[in-house]
């Protein structure tokens, strides 16, 4: 269920974002979910904190200042006895706020001291910063981990591009800017008026590394680099998309993804781009299909179905499922019921190594694909998905390639998506 919601999704981004950069002549060829890295950073840090003077403490300094220049007449005058008065009379002097000379004088930090009526003391203190796992930026954002909570096997990475953040990379430069410089200044910026940032002693414990989930829409020109276009949340991240857009332009290898992934993403990304997300929603009922408009329904049929597929075509040939093999393994994974309806009566109408590979397709992926040859001849064409849509037609489907390099041919089909008229068709062929 997850993996079919999953792929719902990405039609859903696919359809509403297909034409984004049409203007210049780019079309979509893959959608992909990504996880995007950040990374926790514990700093151990020393704060400087103004710390207001107690009134005893302030009444000692103002009596110096006042003219009270003799201790025994500063303890008269204070009313204290004598161990609590030697005892803050000591304290005050060692943080050099007054001295003898040979009478009692306020030192310069003890004016200033009386004049803002606070005094800085050093302060261990442990703060975080989030880093960016890209950019190496800091940034502000929930901590919680997506890519915890996908059960898919899949999970498609963007690449770390930053130096790890511990002691040993303090000096390392990000950006022009050394880490430890970017965690100070990230800190100092959060400075509270009596509190402010001294030092960053060093990274404390492991830093935390945690992921947020986007979508990646990659399309390609066959005259310019691919482009990509970064959408989180449903809406597209102008911010993100410029970001990773500069750092593809550079040569990085940002996007990390499964091998099945990889694979399926060059794959797409050298062959011709076909519309597979957008058009089929786009047509309208009756709407007529040239000859070699047909390959991209019939590719869409296998790639993107979610419940069941129906192929009615008189021959069935290696030629053409051979070449769909992949694509027509990978709708069984996803659970999708294919049958293919054939035949003209005689015993070539399936080829060899087609009924092999549906022999074993059965095998591997029980109750999910059927084949099965007519009771009687028929010259029937037409595709089904998932009972939405159908494609009646002169176009062999099972038979037929339709590459306009190899063979110019007219041919003409309807597209239909009246579920009355697909019932009807039903109804003949699946009982």
């Amino acid at each position: 269920m997850k993996q079919q919601e999953e792929i719902t999704y990405k039609e859903i981004l696919a359809r509403k974002y297909h034409d984004y950069y049409s203007d210049d002549n780019y079309a979509l060829f893959d959608v992909q979910k990504l996880y995007y890295p950040y990374f926790k950073v514990t700093c151990n840090c020393i704060y400087r904190e103004k710390n207001k003077i107690s009134p005893i403490e302030e009444a000692f300094l103002k009596a110096i200042e006042c003219g009270i220049k003799e201790y025994a007449s500063l303890q008269h005058f204070l009313a204290l006895d004598k161990e609590v008065f030697e005892e803050i009379a000591g304290k005050i002097h060692v943080e050099n706020l007054f001295i003898e000379q040979p009478t009692l004088v306020l030192t310069e930090a003890g004016k200033k001291l009386l004049e803002h009526g606070s005094k800085l003391s050093s302060v261990p203190a442990e703060r975080f910063v989030i880093l960016d796992g890209i950019t190496g930026e800091a940034c502000n954002i929930n901590m919680m981990d997506d890519r915890k909570n996908d059960t898919s096997k899949e999970k498609n990475n963007l690449r770390i591009q930053i130096p790890y953040p511990k002691n040993e990379t303090l000096n390392q430069v990000i950006n022009h800017k050394a880490l430890q410089t970017i965690l100070f200044e990230t800190l100092k910026s959060e400075n509270a008026p009596e509190r402010e940032i001294y030092e960053i002693k060093e990274i404390g414990e492991r830093p935390y590394k945690f992921h947020k989930q986007l979508y990646a829409l990659f399309f390609k020109n066959s005259e310019n680099p691919k482009k990509v276009l970064v959408i989180k949340d449903g809406e597209v991240d102008a911010l993100l998309t410029d970001k990773l857009s500069e750092l593809e332009s550079t040569g990085k290898n940002l996007f990390d993804f499964s091998k099945e992934n990889e694979k399926d993403h060059k794959e797409q990304e050298k062959e011709p781009t076909i519309y597979e997300y957008a058009e089929v929603w786009n047509l309208v009922n009756g709407q007529q299909l040239g000859t070699y408009e047909h390959p991209k329904f019939f590719e869409y049929l296998f790639k993107y179905s979610k419940k069941e597929i129906i192929v009615i075509s008189p021959w069935i040939k290696w030629e053409v499922v051979g070449n769909k093999q992949k694509d027509i393994e990978n709708a069984l994974k996803r659970g999708v019921k294919i049958r293919f309806s054939y035949g003209m009566g005689k015993a070539d109408d399936l080829d060899k190594e087609s009924k092999d590979f549906f022999l074993k397709m059965q095998q591997n992926y029980k109750n999910l694909l059927h084949f099965a040859t007519n009771s009687h001849s028929d010259h029937s064409k037409v595709i089904i998905c998932d009972r939405d849509w159908m494609i009646t037609t002169s176009f062999n489907w099972t038979s037929f390639k339709g590459d306009i390099n190899r063979e110019k041919r007219g041919e003409r089909g309807s597209f239909i998506n009246d579920k009355n008229a697909i019932n009807t068709v039903l109804k003949e062929y699946v009982k």
